[in-house]
């Protein structure tokens, strides 16, 4: 059923609990045909981009007439308005029973006259997100739990990679325009780069030459994909959610589309995400990692390839740092952390740059043909 509710006092009343939860109560009621109450709704500090609350609906059909749910907003206040839920929605619905742990999406739209924003509503999942950066004086893991958590990390991503997205909801992520715009493994890594050299642009209050200088190498440079795979685009801890050392959730999908695989395995290898210990994302040895990923995805780590990815990931880590810093200039969130994310950028390009000087590393013998 197509619904549209008119928001209460418009976009303010996503600043205000009680009429953002009369809106969403109005909305449910409208989409089950029945009358739906909400209560509870409780604002989640974690994130920056899109907001996250909590509630209760009660009246829903079917067996489980209450449930507590996840209702995602993406907000003008996100560095990377305006958002669609879309690309979200598609990848959600695709990984249903493909052995990576995702909450289930009930309803989402992009109409802004439903709530002020476009949104999503999800299940909720049981668990904790892990703190991704943390003290360096910060005790470790323990080293079974740490264990544990990294093995079940690494074959949920390569769960993923291994999706055959091609007649599910995400295969709507490759297609652009024409036939000739689609995502291919042969265009994958430069679109991705062009993607985030537009968002560059469109980002950095002021020149940044050495991420000019970047980009023109990762258009140089560009590899074919081994294959053209459900990228997540911000696999790391701080992500998922575990409960008793089980994950119970991979979050965040917001950058998800079709690429290299290699991207989100650069990604996990960020420097930036060790919280100050020796493991990628405080959890996985880096041999081990490529090496049970290999394994499980079925096909071998490139080096070269992650020495690509990983200049591309400084970049796009740069490239989000300026987003931060430009949306708190511009008055749409008065979030101090983003503020503090503009004065990384600098250290990312100049750690990106180190990176394009140094090299690709030695392959990994993980005993796959490479």
């Amino acid at each position: 059923m197509n619904v549209v509710v008119q928001p209460v006092a418009g976009l303010a009343a996503i600043g205000d609990d009680e009429a953002l939860a009369c809106n969403v109560e109005q909305y449910l009621s409208a989409e089950v045909g029945a009358k739906v109450e909400v209560s509870g709704l409780r604002r989640c500090p974690a994130g920056l981009s899109w907001l996250t609350c909590g509630l209760v609906a009660r009246g829903l059909p079917g067996a489980a007439a209450t449930r507590e749910l996840i209702l995602r907003l993406g907000t003008d206040a996100g560095p990377f308005a305006p958002y669609s839920p879309w690309p979200q929605v598609w990848a959600l619905q695709s990984l249903d029973g493909s052995g990576v742990p995702v909450p289930r999406v009930h309803w989402a739209s992009d109409d802004t006259n439903i709530l002020g924003a476009p949104f999503m509503l999800c299940e909720k999942v049981t668990g904790a997100a892990m703190a991704p950066w943390v003290s360096p004086s910060e005790p470790p893991l323990p080293e079974a739990y740490r264990i544990g958590l990294g093995d079940q990390f690494t074959d949920a991503l390569a769960a993923l990679h291994r999706l055959d997205w091609t007649s599910r909801p995400v295969a709507r992520l490759a297609r652009s325009g024409t036939p000739a715009d689609a995502v291919t493994p042969a265009n994958a890594a430069r679109r991705v780069v062009a993607d985030w050299g537009a968002l560059i642009e469109r980002f950095a209050m002021r020149p940044y030459p050495l991420a000019q200088w970047g980009l023109r190498w990762l258009e140089r440079n560009a590899p074919a994909a081994p294959r053209l795979a459900v990228v997540h685009g911000d696999y790391r801890t701080g992500n998922f959610l575990e409960e008793g050392g089980r994950i119970t959730a991979i979050l965040d999908w917001e950058f998800v589309h079709l690429g290299d695989p290699h991207e989100d395995l650069a990604w996990v290898s960020l420097p930036m995400h060790m919280g100050g210990s020796p493991y990628l994302c405080r959890l996985l040895e880096p041999a081990q990692f490529h090496a049970r990923y290999a394994e499980k995805a079925g096909h071998a780590v490139s080096m070269e390839a992650m020495h690509y990815y990983l200049v591309f990931s400084l970049l796009k880590l740069a490239a989000m740092h300026m987003a931060a810093a430009r949306c708190f200039e511009e008055g749409r969130s008065n979030d101090m952390r983003l503020p503090a994310m503009g004065s990384q950028v600098a250290t990312c390009l100049r750690q990106m740059e180190r990176e394009i000087r140094k090299g690709p590393g030695p392959a990994v013998d993980n005993g796959l043909a490479r």
